[in-house]
């Protein structure tokens, strides 16, 4: 059955299931499809009501599986936007709706208000409602909607960037920049990010990954580094 919307989902952890097939059940938004890329420990599940494909992740190679993962998953997407939805988050009844309207009129990369675990939004939050466009680099993934023409033209997430955590959304979202893709952020969609234990390692790893991002903008801006990958 072919849908309006794919969802994607990746994931490592198992416990947050529940909480996130019973936010999308719950959409007045359901002409959707479900993606979930797992890693082998990850329990999978049937779901009634819902549009689900299981996809294994691909084996690991670096210190993370996320960007191999995704670009995994996007493999299954056959629709002309993605909405990406990282586990342990819940949503409002209309935010697949509201994402969706945002990517179609503008055409661009969407974020989302999300509030923190401690209940406090995070720094792009300012109290206007709607839609405003913002920085490439302030495009978050864990909630949020992008064009999967942008994707396929940019040859996916850099696989390189699971070496650390983090950066590899200022990445894809400035190489995007580069194709002319505007970014927006829309504050009447406020997903609820739920507690998980963060790895140990990642503040560590996310200052290797920040110089990692510097070092390839950069080879990329002297054409030394193709703003195409081949992952997709």
């Amino acid at each position: 059955m072919s849908r309006a919307l794919t969802v994607l989902t990746v994931t490592k952890r198992n416990g947050w299931f529940a909480q996130n097939a019973e936010s999308l059940a719950n959409q007045s938004y359901q002409d959707f499809r479900w993606v979930i890329v797992y890693e082998p420990n990850v329990d999978t599940v049937d779901v009634d009501g819902l549009d689900v494909k299981w996809v294994q992740a691909p084996p690991k190679v670096r210190h993370s599986n996320l960007n191999a993962s995704l670009n995994e998953g996007l493999k299954y997407v056959d629709t002309e936007y993605v909405v990406f939805y990282q586990d342990f988050i819940s949503l409002d009844r209309d935010d697949l709706m509201e994402l969706f309207i945002s990517s179609q009129s503008t055409n661009g990369f969407v974020t989302t208000a999300t509030i923190n675990p401690d209940g406090n939004h995070d720094a792009r939050y300012t109290g206007t409602c709607g839609l405003r466009e913002i920085e490439a680099k302030e495009w978050e993934a864990n909630v949020a909607i992008a064009p999967m023409q942008a994707l396929y033209d940019l040859g996916g997430f850099d696989e390189e960037y699971d070496e650390g955590w983090s950066w590899d959304n200022v990445n894809v979202a400035e190489r995007a920049e580069l194709l002319g893709y505007k970014f927006y952020i829309n504050e009447d969609v406020k997903p609820i990010l739920g507690y998980h234990p963060k790895e140990p390692d990642v503040d560590k790893t996310l200052e290797l990954n920040y110089m990692k991002h510097e070092m390839t903008m950069r080879l990329i801006a002297t054409g030394k580094k193709p703003l195409k990958l081949d992952y997709l």
